[in-house]
């Protein structure tokens, strides 16, 4: 097994939207990182380990992007995501809009940011069997 380290300071350097330490505070990017360690190992056999940083990252990036642009909190900006009209018409002309489709709730909330998509995308080719715990089957194999 490898061990990878994720500091704040490479964070901001591979992702350099957040290294505006003012509006991104050590502190929020420490919790973040605490966070994200929970979704993705830091000690992992099963993924490479630049690619288990890269998650770690992606998945900072998500749970950043949730918590500061939505003052009412990330469950609010979900349920408004779920609420909006899917279709609307004008005359003869008709639009719909269809939300991804989703096996779960995880699936919902990830695709909720771009962050989230690429961290989806990533973990689902780096698992693409899935794993099992317990017995029962996991198709993103995470952690």
């Amino acid at each position: 097994m490898s061990h990878v380290e994720v500091t704040i300071s490479q964070f901001r350097e591979d992702f350099t939207e957040f290294s505006d330490s003012q509006k991104y505070s050590d502190a929020l990017l420490t919790r973040m990182l605490r966070t994200a360690k929970g979704f993705i190992s830091t000690e992992n056999f099963r993924i490479e380990p630049d690619i288990r940083v890269l998650l770690i990252e992606l998945m900072m990036g998500h749970l950043i992007t949730l918590a500061t642009t939505n003052p009412d909190g990330i469950g609010a900006s979900m349920a408004e995501e779920a609420s909006e009209e899917l279709s609307a018409s004008v005359g003869s002309v008709s639009v719909t809009k269809a939300h991804p489709v989703v096996n779960d709730s995880f699936e919902f909330w990830i695709q909720t940011t771009g962050y989230g998509q690429q961290f989806l995308a990533i973990l689902t080719a780096q698992n693409p069997t899935g794993v099992f715990y317990y017995g029962i089957p996991n198709v993103f194999g995470i952690k």
